[in-house]
């Protein structure tokens, strides 16, 4: 978002604010510790909205242009599971989840002694298995 606000690509900031709250939303999150930052982090485009949502945490009226901008850790961006769409001879026909430090030896066997071929390769032979790390897993048949 750093990059967003030095490129005055305010567009992409709040679309980035609209996703995160859906997605907190969906987990029900109700945590302080969760809340108080982003209303923070929010505060530089609506601050007006961010004032009152402050007030509601239970902070005094105006205080929340005194309060310490979040750090940012990059560490808190690295994603565990990579979820690659599974195609046979090029058309995508499933989802599969795998650890982002699989490797592509990994990814083959593991799609291989799965359910896929049984459910979609209609007894066929596989000739070829390309996996794209962190894009996607092509089989052919």
């Amino acid at each position: 978002m750093a990059q967003d606000i030095e490129k005055f690509s305010f567009n992409t900031s709040v679309s980035t604010f609209m996703i995160a709250v859906n997605e907190l939303t969906a987990l029900g999150t109700h945590k302080r510790a969760i809340l108080e930052p982003l209303v923070i982090l929010l505060s530089p485009f609506a601050p007006h909205l961010a004032e009152e949502l402050w007030e509601e945490l239970g902070h005094a009226s105006g205080s929340i242009s005194q309060a310490a901008y979040p750090e940012f850790r990059e560490e808190y961006l690295v994603e565990a599971n990579v979820t690659y769409p599974v195609a046979l001879n090029g058309k995508v026909r499933d989802q599969r989840q795998f650890a982002a430090t699989a490797t592509a030896a990994e990814i083959e066997t593991a799609i291989l002694e799965s359910d896929f071929l049984s459910r979609f390769g209609e007894g066929k032979a596989v000739k070829k298995v390309v996996v794209v790390p962190g894009r996607m897993v092509n089989v052919v048949v």
